[in-house]
């Protein structure tokens, strides 16, 4: 029997303060667990998790909870990290959401965020925070991250609109005290630490579900920062000497970024063919700061300095065409990314800099994937799907040293390397099955069966769904 749907509103509401264990929307899938069995990518096919990536569409899949067990398993070992959230529908085209512990590594951070981040924090948050001269320190690393989603629109509106915030942070604080000499004056010391990502991304979509031209875009914006704060006193007769004053941060790692995708075909339909363009690019930029409190004039570590940026472009197309029970799609696309790192540090002798500038290009040509969907019952559907990469690239590395004023530098030296990479080819296979009961839909998503390589996992993705309509 239906809900009335006053009553599965009302279900939802009340639901969604509770659903810190529940993550993404769909009719056939919960959350990435079906892209990721077609072996496509999410830029590329239209599928209910696109709220990820174009908040937009939380108005086109509310009224539901979803909830991700995130199973992973190679080697004898089992990870779990799970994830969920919910999104409801008030009067028709207003639209909020919710989702918690959605961990960064599923978010597209990796798009020129994550790699200038580890051009300062080997491994990402939680790694050593280091810059071209003077000390390092363990970063905290980032816990409890939420999403919040506000929207207008629904399935039928010509247009839709959404936001998406997501933030996620972690703090730690160790204090220690000791008197090892036992002469009464102890020595203490502080070490605070924190870390802050947040992102914030707004979209359009134009046209209705069934429409067959649906144009939409997006942007986004987020930065990461991380700092660790360490002092230390010695006690005396007279109070506390201190000996130790100095922060340690990276105090930006901003991107910014957007893209613009436009299916064109009816995805409703039993018999045809979508045809889905799409351009997506980000850039990120990271600044370094260390400061010693109690060395004046600046250090020369103090005066160190490490610039990075980086880019990401993915530019491709996916088809997926329809024959009755049978889905097949097919992805096609070139991938470009660039990291250039330049550190500038004091020479050696008075009134001269040496600058180290170390680039990388990888560049994707192409990557292709094929993925097949077949609905074996009406409830069971199974899946597969591969995906090849043909990569390259080069490396630069650049010395250069300067003389001089800061404001009038000669050019001592310059000298540079190029070093091409050779071609490698990377190709992994994915299978998965969908169960969908009413209004429950599970998705799971089997990773490396195929191929039978040391280390695949077995379960990669498990989701879950439930709608109130």
């Amino acid at each position: 029997m239906d809900i009335p749907l006053i009553t599965s509103r009302a279900a939802a509401l009340a639901t969604l303060p509770l659903i810190a264990v529940l993550a993404a929307p769909g009719t056939a899938s919960a959350d990435r667990a079906r892209v990721q069995s077609l072996g496509g990518i999410d830029l590329l096919i239209e599928d209910n998790s696109d709220i990820f990536l174009n908040p937009a569409h939380i108005g086109a899949y509310s009224n539901r909870a979803w909830f991700s067990l995130g199973v992973t398993g190679s080697g004898g070992t089992l990870g779990f990290d799970p994830h969920g959230g919910g999104a409801v529908q008030i009067r028709d085209v207003f639209n909020l959401g919710v989702v918690l512990n959605r961990s960064p590594q599923a978010y597209g951070f990796g798009n020129a965020m994550w790699p200038v981040a580890n051009a300062y924090i080997a491994g990402g948050p939680g790694g050593v925070l280091s810059g071209p001269d003077g000390p390092s320190e363990t970063t905290a690393p980032l816990r409890f991250p939420v999403d919040l989603f506000v929207g207008y629109g629904n399935r039928d509106t010509a247009f839709r609109f959404g936001a998406n915030f997501y933030y996620a942070g972690g703090a730690s604080r160790v204090w220690e005290v000791e008197d090892s000499d036992q002469d009464g004056f102890e020595n203490s010391g502080v070490t605070k630490t924190q870390t802050h990502l947040f992102n914030a991304t707004v979209g359009v979509a134009v046209g209705r579900t069934t429409d067959r031209v649906r144009p939409e875009g997006w942007i986004r914006v987020g930065n990461l920062a991380a700092w660790a704060d360490e002092q230390n006193f010695r006690g005396t007769a007279t109070g506390e000497d201190p000996i130790t004053d100095r922060i340690l941060a990276m105090d930006q790692d901003l991107r910014v970024g957007g893209g613009v995708r436009v299916p064109i075909g009816d995805a409703t339909a039993l018999r045809g063919v979508v045809v889905t363009p799409a351009l997506q690019y980000d850039v990120a930029f990271g600044k370094f700061r260390f400061d010693d409190n109690l060395v004046a004039p600046d250090s020369d570590a103090e005066l160190a300095e490490r610039a990075a940026t980086g880019h990401h472009l993915r530019v491709g197309a996916g088809v997926a065409g329809r024959a009755d029970d049978l889905l097949v799609v097919g992805t096609a696309s070139i991938v470009t990314t660039i990291l250039t790192v330049k550190d500038t540090v004091p020479g050696s002798e008075d009134l001269t800099i040496d600058q180290t500038s170390n680039q990388t290009v990888d560049l994707a040509i192409p990557e292709l994937s094929i993925g097949a969907e077949y609905k074996v019952l009406p409830a069971l559907s199974v899946r597969a799907g591969v995906r090849s990469t043909v990569g390259g690239g080069r490396t630069i590395l650049t010395d250069k040293s300067f003389t001089g004023p800061e404001e009038d530098l000669f050019q001592l030296d310059v000298n540079q390397t190029i070093v091409p990479r050779s071609l490698a080819v990377a190709f992994e296979a994915t299978g998965g099955v969908g169960l969908h009961v009413r209004r429950f839909a599970l998705d799971a998503t089997f990773g490396g069966l195929f191929l039978g390589q040391a280390g695949s996992s077995f379960f990669s993705r498990v989701d879950l769904s439930f709608s109130f309509d």
